[in-house]
């Protein structure tokens, strides 16, 4: 991907910053989103490896960690931005992902000496503009269009990536390494064995809450979930040493 679609904006200002999140759909792990403002590239002067960055989504995994080294190298400023799973349940997964993006924007650093950095205008993934006082370009797909915005796909992939591969050596059962915490046979086995991790999972979502898109399996997952609570209850009881049984139950609502 080249930077034609970033070129139209380069006249709005000095630093021009495209922003993108990752994680949404997922069923355990946080929201993240980064902010990445790269140079206004020169074919003449600047390092062209740039150009091989595309949507994370298109990108194998094995490749994806060497793109993220590449724009950490080039990129004049970048901010990470992370709402929790426990955030996501209490704010909604729209407002979620629009506070993770305004944390990264917020969070802008330079890579050469660590200094806080604004954006003079931004490029941003989805059709809805970032209550944050800068000018903008709200686009749907826009890491398939934009440079700084696939850039941004990127980081925020590897870095969510990190973070779900450190809790699967915490918690291996779940198989986070693989999945990244995505909602998938291996991840409900799991929580079949062991239930829920609290503050990991998202338990006001599906699967542990009710979706009318699978009205077909409302029996299924029904009992399913029961599972799930009485399972998490008798870790939770493990883990407290006994002390949960004097405890009120978990509440569906919360699992």
């Amino acid at each position: 991907m080249d930077n034609t679609y970033d070129k139209m904006f380069y006249k709005e200002g000095k630093y021009l910053g495209g922003v993108d999140e990752s994680g949404v759909v997922d069923i355990a792990g946080p929201i993240i989103a980064a902010c990445v403002i790269l140079p206004k590239i020169d074919v003449k002067k600047h390092d062209l490896r740039i150009f091989d960055i595309d949507d994370s989504k298109n990108v194998h995994e094995r490749y994806r960690k060497l793109h993220a080294e590449i724009i950490w190298q080039i990129a004049i400023a970048i901010g990470i931005g992370e709402v929790s799973a426990p955030e996501i349940d209490f704010l909604g997964k729209a407002i979620s992902c629009r506070t993770a993006m305004l944390r990264a924007v917020s969070a802008c650093k330079r890579i050469a000496n660590d200094k806080k950095i604004r954006p003079d205008f931004l490029i941003v993934d989805g059709e809805r503009a970032l209550h944050c006082g800068i000018p903008q370009h709200p686009v749907k797909d826009a890491d398939k269009k934009s440079l700084s915005a696939a850039s941004a796909s990127i980081v925020a992939k590897v870095y969510r990536d990190d973070i779900m591969e450190k809790l699967h050596s915490r918690f291996p059962q779940y198989g986070w390494k693989s999945n990244k915490g995505s909602p998938c046979e291996k991840h409900f086995q799991g929580i079949d064995r062991c239930g829920a991790v609290i503050g990991v999972h998202r338990v006001k979502y599906w699967p542990f809450a009710i979706n009318s898109k699978y009205p077909e399996k409302v029996a299924l997952w029904k009992q399913r979930r029961k599972k799930w609570r009485l399972v998490t209850e008798k870790a939770l009881g493990a883990e407290l040493g006994g002390i949960w049984k004097d405890k009120p139950k978990i509440r569906k609502l919360d699992l």
